[in-house]
Order: C-alpha cells, then sequence, then structure tokens
C-alpha cells in the first residue's frame, strides 16, 4: 500500500498519521509537544512514533511517500527552512535537511496552516473550491491561500499570520511577534482559558469555576449550558474574530472560506454573533456567494494535509 506520514505540530501537542493516497487515515498518535527541546531531539522523538505506528499496523518504515510536517511560525517553503517557530523557540532551522536525515526519507515543510488546508482542498470541503481561505483557530491563528486551487507562498513564507494582526488597540497583552492586542493574545486557546480564569478569580460566577484544568473545550460546555461568563467570553472572541477577517474577505475575495482547529469548535456556539458581526464589517461583495464552514476532518486536518504535502512535493 502506499502511504505518507503527516506530522502536525501544535504548541501543546504533536499528532501523527498515516495516511493512504485517498486521504483515508490508517493509523494515528498523539504526543505531548517538546517545545522545549532541540529539533534533533525533537526528530528523533518523533522517528521513534512513526515506527512504532508503523509496526502495529503492518507497514514498511520510512513511509514510500515520504513524510510531510506542518509547523506553526513562519515556514520558507522553497527552503524548507523555519524562520520562526514562537511555539518552539527556533529560528532559521533547516528543518527540511535535518527531518530527512533522521526520519530516513524525503520530508516536506510547511506551515501547519497549509498543511492543513490541502485536506479540505484535495479530500473534503474545499474540494470544488477555487480561491479559499482557511482559517485555523487553535493555541494560535493562522491562515492559508490558494489561488486558483494552488497554495499561495509569499516572500520567505510569512503571510497567512492572521493571529498577529492587531484586534485590540489599547490591550496591554503582549505577543512574542512584538504586538499588544494582536488576535492570538486576545482570542487564541490560552487567552480565552486566562480571561475566564481572571474574571472568576475577580469574583465573576459561573459553572467553570469547578474545572481545575480549564479548557476552550470547557468553556464551550459551559457555553452550550448559558454560563453569562463562558458566552460573554466567546461572544467577544468571536466579534474580534469577525472584524478582523472582514478585511481579508475584503481583499481577497475568496469564494470559501474554511474554519479549522481546536477553538474553531466554539463558533457554531455563537455563530449567529460572528455572522452579524461579518455582514456589519465586511463590504456586501465581500460576503455574496461565499461559503463559510467548518473543516471536514476537524482534528485531523493538520495530519491529513500533512501527509499529502509529502506527495505533492518530496525534495531530494
Amino acid at each position: 500500500m502506499k502511504f505518507s506520514a503527516g506530522i502536525d505540530f501544535g504548541g501543546t501537542f504533536t499528532k501523527f498519521a498515516l495516511v493512504d493516497l485517498e486521504g483515508n487515515i490508517v493509523d494515528r498518535d498523539k504526543t505531548p509537544s517538546l517545545t522545549r527541546s532541540s529539533a534533533q531531539d525533537v526528530l528523533l522523538h518523533v522517528r521513534g512514533v512513526l515506527e512504532s505506528m508503523c509496526m502495529r499496523s503492518h507497514l514498511p518504515y520510512p513511509p514510500p511517500e515520504g513524510c510531510g510536517i506542518g509547523m506553526p511560525g513562519v515556514v520558507d517553503y522553497e527552503a524548507g527552512t523555519v524562520k520562526m517557530s514562537g511555539a518552539f523557540g527556533w529560528t532559521d532551522l533547516p528543518l527540511r535537511s535535518i527531518a530527512s536525515q533522521i526520519l530516513g526519507c524525503p520530508v516536506a515543510v510547511d506551515t501547519d496552516v497549509n498543511a492543513g488546508m490541502l485536506a479540505d482542498l484535495y479530500f473534503g470541503n474545499a474540494s470544488n473550491a477555487s480561491e479559499m481561505l482557511y482559517v485555523s483557530w487553535g493555541t494560535g491563528l493562522g491562515a492559508g491561500l490558494t489561488i486558483a486551487r494552488q497554495v499561495y507562498h509569499s516572500r520567505f513564507g510569512a503571510m497567512g499570520n492572521l493571529g498577529h494582526t492587531r484586534a485590540v488597540a489599547d490591550s496591554p497583552r503582549l505577543c512574542f511577534c512584538g504586538i499588544r492586542g494582536c488576535l492570538e493574545v486576545e482570542i487564541g486557546a490560552r487567552a480565552l482559558v486566562e480571561k475566564a480564569q481572571a474574571e472568576m478569580a475577580a469574583g465573576r460566577p459561573s459553572i467553570m469555576a469547578v474545572q481545575r484544568n480549564l479548557t476552550p473545550e470547557l468553556i464551550a460546555q459551559a457555553a452550550t449550558s448559558q454560563d453569562a461568563l463562558a458566552l460573554e467570553i466567546l461572544r467577544r472572541a468571536v466579534t474580534l474574530l469577525a472584524h478582523t477577517l472582514a478585511a481579508s474577505l475584503a481583499m481577497l475575495n475568496p469564494d470559501t472560506v474554511i474554519f479549522a482547529g481546536g477553538v474553531s469548535n466554539c463558533l457554531p456556539i455563537v455563530r449567529d454573533v460572528f455572522d452579524r458581526e461579518l455582514a456589519s464589517s465586511a463590504p456586501t461583495f465581500a460576503l455574496s456567494n461565499t461559503s463559510i464552514q467548518a473543516s471536514a476532518f476537524g482534528q485531523s486536518a493538520g495530519v491529513v494535509g500533512a501527509a499529502k504535502l509529502a506527495t505533492l512535493r518530496r525534495p531530494a
């Protein structure tokens, strides 16, 4: 069987999958991300996980179609270099070269958002799209773009950092990118949790107070139960997201917008607020005949897309 491996590096977890050429997951795994380790140590860990997956699936290692890596941060796709990754603390790292040597197979590297975008572009809800804007909302926020069904790669790979657009002008929250009040530090996963915890510490009542390890998923559950604080946090988040997204829609005019990432699962709970704010912030022409929907792959988009990335380009 022809298959490739997809590795989705996240700020909290790293996900792995063995994927056939039709986009079907043969096996998967997930481990905590080694964000304080060297690239060599991280990739030795990756190899160990992939070898174990291949063994239990009775498949050969290395994967015959290679490995694809989705990386948070700024990635130079052509060079296979991580220019900057705040989550891992890597700068100017020749990741493709190091990974190819340690994993023992051809490797392709792109941003985690661009990798995830490939899953829906080839196998999911954007299979008929031409110009797609793909928004990943999780620990951070990023965006990818296709033009005539081709992934757009900008100079040095810095395009698509939607999360590092200023969303709150007078915010005291400073991001590693150097901006105060950017979207990521206002509505990223950690920001939502910190906002809820701060409000409860100040005396706001909430059913979330019983949770020791609060997560965006638990905030969403509380919002579904009509918890006032949880609803307030999510409504603020999607309002800021809609305001930021509106400018991108006006400029790029995509026919399809796909939302992915763990925190994006909160969107349906307050979709009415998001739609209302987007309609009031974006010009009519930017919204007409534009499909806005969730990824068909949920939490698996990153690994399925990374595996597809490996089959599209396998540099020597």
